[in-house]
């Protein structure tokens, strides 16, 4: 049956056999990590927990690295905030002396109590420095799409 299906298709030229070369990784489900300078970006806009869903090495935007304990710690610029880096779970940020990362004050919000979801391409996570944790009790917590 199997071979009957693929003569039909050959007769009709659907048959190609071209390998298509992979442009992301597939990640989530506490799978292999991302290469570097990619990010882990759901597949779904409803997942909140890459842990327990499927997702998507993407290239990572750079934002520009600010605060930390240097001896001239970069600005951001205009129109930006020096907030902890919330792509790093687990990282006490700037309390530790790392370098935080310049957030756009016009970033989208998502989550919270309207279940927003982020633009395509962009991944919700916890705005840092809120006072508000999704961890501990805080499940209307609004967080920012990076």
């Amino acid at each position: 049956m199997l071979l009957q299906n693929f003569i039909s298709a050959a007769a009709l030229g659907l048959v190609g056999f071209t390998v298509a070369k992979p442009t992301n990784h597939p990640c989530g489900f506490k799978i292999a990590p991302c290469p570097d300078k990619t990010v882990c970006t759901p597949n779904s806009p409803y997942c909140t927990d890459l842990n327990r869903c499927a997702g998507t090495c993407v290239p990572q935007k750079e934002y520009p690295s600010c605060g930390g304990f240097r001896v001239n710690p970069p600005k951001c610029p205009k129109g930006s905030t020096c907030k902890d880096d919330p792509r790093i779970p687990g990282s006490c940020g700037m309390a530790c002396d790392a370098p935080g990362i310049c957030i756009p004050n016009k970033a989208p919000s998502c989550s919270g109590f309207a279940g927003l979801v982020c633009p395509k391409g962009l991944t919700c996570y916890d705005l840092p420095n809120d006072g508000c944790d999704p961890l501990d009790g805080g499940a209307d917590c609004i967080g920012v799409c990076l």
